[in-house]
């Protein structure tokens, strides 16, 4: 694959672009009924809760438009002014469901110990930091850190049995570039990639770029003082017990053997192992990287051919521009094709950060950099947008069966005759019973992250109870009128 020029920096764009047009559901509009369309930005950069007057300045609005083909599943987001946000649970609507606001990133989905949990990083200082797993209700029961090294926020995962984690440091070494071009005492980012027993933190891998990647690989300039040259963002268990590593400064997807830590192959950049049909194809600076499930059979032959998705950031394309990609390999011809090109109409660029992942639908969740823009695609055809406030952006959004349930108690507030009431997490409240003088006195659907209504004048204390479908209740809060 023949190198295009890099970037001597990394610029965040602003503009997000279009989606292509989507049919509405529940009065949502477009921006322009003549053409193309997308989620408009929030015309507020936070919403209020009266209930919850601090969280409202903390958690940024999202915008959408729904189609009804989307996942139903709530949206996993860590949104910011920078790549490390609060955490932030949405549904499809933009409606809050949890926030906590501090420098997070990476927020997931996991099971552990068989029960499902987040797996979320957080910042301890300005270089390092750890992983934490928090339970249904937002406790949390284990953290992982790298031994030996800081640990890196871009990916932290469990294996498929349950028994080990992966994660990531990016450690500096001295080195001399000279023969490139640079100083004799650069120092050179190394990705340091480590597996620890879940339950006694043992040290059971550990894989170092430098001693398997040489730095001529790189497709970021090697005369400079500091060099990231692979810069690795994600991490992945594959079901052969090797792994799948994303590396954005390589422009490549690693499979690394755990057994003897030798690379199986390479997909993308400068020593590709599988030939693309074009240099329109190939994805560049991406993140991401996961195997997602074979292809089906096909009027072309048997199924089986395994396929890789990425968020192709684009920097080195020309002209610049990011998409959700998905690559079938045929590994016996050692050939890659571009099969799923997720692109808005007319394209965008985020530069940075970014996500795509299929979902147990079929559908692909594609979160489009540092744009704060995500789509959800059904088929090529997009079913969902969503849109962050200018300049918010998010690591990686992701969709999951998360059921939250707080351990805390409700929020309230009682002003006047009017009842303000919210549960920060909960995802199982259906409805508010607004109780006073030991007499219920309404009962309402609740509405998205706060539910407000009145209640009788003169009532000087209510009990507000969260109800869910089945019509138990969940927790209640007594207040008394401000």
């Amino acid at each position: 694959m023949r190198r295009r020029t890099t970037p001597t920096a990394l610029t965040a764009l602003g503009a997000a672009a279009l989606l292509v047009p989507l049919a509405l559901v529940d009065g949502a509009s477009a921006a322009d009924d003549e053409g193309p369309s997308r989620a408009p930005r929030p015309e507020k950069t936070h919403e209020t809760f009266l209930s919850r007057p601090g969280l409202a300045a903390e958690a940024p609005a999202l915008s959408t438009i729904r189609t009804g083909k989307e996942d139903p599943r709530p949206l996993l987001t860590t949104p910011g002014t920078t790549a490390q946000g609060g955490i932030g649970i949405y549904d499809n609507s933009g409606q809050l469901i949890y926030w906590k606001d501090g420098k997070y990133a990476d927020l997931k989905a996991a099971t552990y110990k068989g029960k499902p949990v987040l797996s979320v990083f957080t910042a301890t200082s300005e270089n390092d930091g750890k992983y934490v797993l928090l339970d249904s209700s937002y406790q949390q029961v284990a953290e992982f850190a790298v031994k030996g090294y800081t640990t890196d926020p871009h990916d932290f995962q469990i294996s498929p049995d349950g028994k080990r984690v992966l994660l990531l440091s990016y450690h500096p070494v001295k080195k001399d570039l000279s023969e490139y071009g640079g100083p004799k005492d650069a120092t050179v980012t190394d990705a340091v990639v480590q597996e620890q027993d879940i339950e006694t933190g043992e040290v059971t891998f550990e894989w170092s770029a430098l001693d398997h990647i040489p730095l001529t690989e790189t497709q970021v300039r090697l005369d400079e003082k500091d060099v990231d040259y692979v810069h690795f963002n994600s991490l992945a268990y594959e079901k052969d017990g090797t792994l799948l590593a994303s590396a954005r400064h390589s422009s490549t997807v690693y499979k690394i053997d755990t057994a003897d830590g030798k690379i199986k192959w390479r997909l993308g950049g400068e020593n590709s192992d599988f030939a693309l049909p074009s240099l329109g194809d190939a994805f560049s600076f991406q993140h991401d990287a996961r195997r997602l499930k074979d292809a089906p059979p096909g009027p072309g032959g048997p199924g089986g051919a395994p396929r890789i998705s990425v968020f192709d950031n684009g920097n080195l394309a020309n002209p610049q521009r990011s998409r959700g990609a998905v690559y079938t390999l045929d590994e016996a011809a050692k050939k890659a094709t571009l099969t799923r090109d997720l692109q808005p109409d007319p394209p965008q660029y985020g530069s940075y950060v970014g996500s795509s992942n299929e979902m147990a639908n079929g559908n692909q969740l594609v979160s489009y950099g540092n744009t704060g823009e995500i789509a959800e695609f059904q088929g090529e055809a997009p079913v969902w947008a969503g849109a962050f406030p200018e300049n918010y952006l998010t690591y990686r959004a992701q969709r999951a069966d998360w059921k939250g349930t707080p351990s805390s108690k409700p929020s309230a507030v009682l002003r006047g005759d009017r009842v303000a009431m919210s549960w920060n997490g909960s995802t199982e409240v259906r409805r508010w019973r607004v109780v006073a003088g030991g007499k219920t006195v309404k009962e309402v659907e609740r509405m998205g992250f706060e539910t407000r209504t009145t209640v009788p004048e003169g009532t000087k204390k209510v009990r507000v109870v969260a109800v869910d479908a089945k019509g138990e209740e969940l927790r209640a809060r007594t207040v008394t009128r401000h």
